[in-house]
């Protein structure tokens, strides 16, 4: 594979960064939870992007701690994806959702991750919980996020839906709205092992209820493999 000359590289990045890769932000409300209270346990973001080189971002990832701290993060994950090659993850939570938010758009965190090799615009997502049972250490977590017609509408499906996820082994569950976007809806499970939730996504009950409940478009399926919790 050919690759660019730096100059273009750099450029293109520059480029890229500008548009951050996120849901359709629209602002719509449900009355299901519009009057729901923010708390530190719903203060949570995923973010992930291809990188060159793992252990040069995890380096440039170490030095920022400080800058990522001062900016009001409480904790934070980080690993790779499974079955994305060069692809990391950093899932955090923060005090909250406006130091998440200002924390996202400063200059510093763009220069940070051109230094630490991101080669693609990173997908940002603000992960507004709420429901789900407990989390639990030393399990399989994946998460499926997805636009939907009407929120409600898919919420009654999900619940009618529970004996067939324990049926495939679920151990717990997390529910909740992107980028504070009813119709953006995501679901961080939890398994015993990796063949439990590849077993539950590739069967066609998901699919036949995924369309029942109005998923729009095609879901993105993501696993965490993490590396270091901090």
């Amino acid at each position: 594979m050919k690759i660019p000359t730096l100059s273009v590289l750099t450029l293109i990045f520059s480029m890229v960064l500008i548009a951050w890769k996120n849901p359709n932000i629209k602002g719509a409300s449900n009355s299901e939870f519009e009057n729901a209270v923010l708390t530190e346990d719903t203060a949570k973001s995923l973010i992930y992007h291809k990188v060159n080189d793992y252990d040069l971002w995890k380096k440039a990832f170490d030095e920022f701690q400080p800058v990522r701290e001062s900016n009001g993060e409480l904790s934070y994950e980080v690993g790779l994806l499974d079955d994305k090659p060069n692809t990391v993850y950093v899932l955090s939570t923060w005090k909250s959702k406006d130091h998440y938010n200002r924390f996202k758009e400063t200059r510093v965190l763009k220069d940070k991750m051109n230094e630490a090799g991101v080669s693609e615009a990173p997908t940002f997502l603000y992960l507004n919980k709420l429901e789900g049972s407990k989390y639990l250490e030393n399990k399989i977590t994946g998460i499926i996020y997805h636009e939907v017609e009407d929120y409600d509408k898919w919420k009654r499906v999900f619940n009618d839906f529970e004996r067939t996820r324990k049926e495939f082994k679920e151990v717990s569950y997390e529910v909740g709205t992107i980028n504070e976007d009813s119709k953006w809806i995501y679901v961080m499970n939890q398994w015993d092992s990796v063949k439990d939730y590849k077993t539950f996504v590739e069967d066609a009950k998901l699919k036949e209820a995924m369309n029942r409940a109005g998923v729009i478009g095609k879901p993105v399926f993501l696993v965490f493999n993490p590396k270091e919790k901090g």
